[in-house]
């Protein structure tokens, strides 16, 4: 089952862009989401493939390195998150992000979550311990 969650990007379906509009948010129902796609992140094959692309763009010369990171990056994410937000009816990771957004004002966690989605989609990763400290409080 684990690995059904490893990124493959052969396996991910087009996005149906007749999708029904997603239920409200809820701050219960975006501390779901953000603990299941942290938890995406934070698997380690997926971690590697993140790392492993914030490495390449690294290694580019300085002026491309952060388009480098965006255009790697970015595939990855939307792989790792996409059918995951889809269950919920989020049709793709900047709607998803929006909604979560939307209610971190009624709930401090869902921001942090937010932030540490976001941290790594730029090439941050948060440490296994931060991850680990945060699904804790997020239960």
């Amino acid at each position: 089952m684990e690995n059904d969650l490893v990124y493959n990007p052969s396996a991910e379906p087009l996005p149906n862009m007749s999708m029904p509009p997603p239920e409200p948010m809820t701050v219960e129902r975006a501390k779901t989401i953000l603990k299941e796609t942290i938890e995406l992140f934070s698997l380690p094959e997926n971690r590697a493939k993140l790392e492993a692309a914030v490495q390449e763009a690294a290694n580019a010369p300085p002026e491309h390195q952060q388009m480098l990171k965006l255009q790697k990056l970015l595939p990855l994410i939307t792989g790792m998150a996409g059918g995951k937000l889809r269950e919920y009816g989020l049709p793709n990771v900047m709607v998803g992000v929006m909604q979560l957004q939307s209610v971190a004002p009624m709930d401090p966690l869902i921001g942090e979550g937010v932030k540490l989605l976001t941290t790594a989609a730029s090439g941050t990763p948060p440490s296994d311990d931060v991850v680990a400290d945060y699904l804790k409080r997020l239960a």
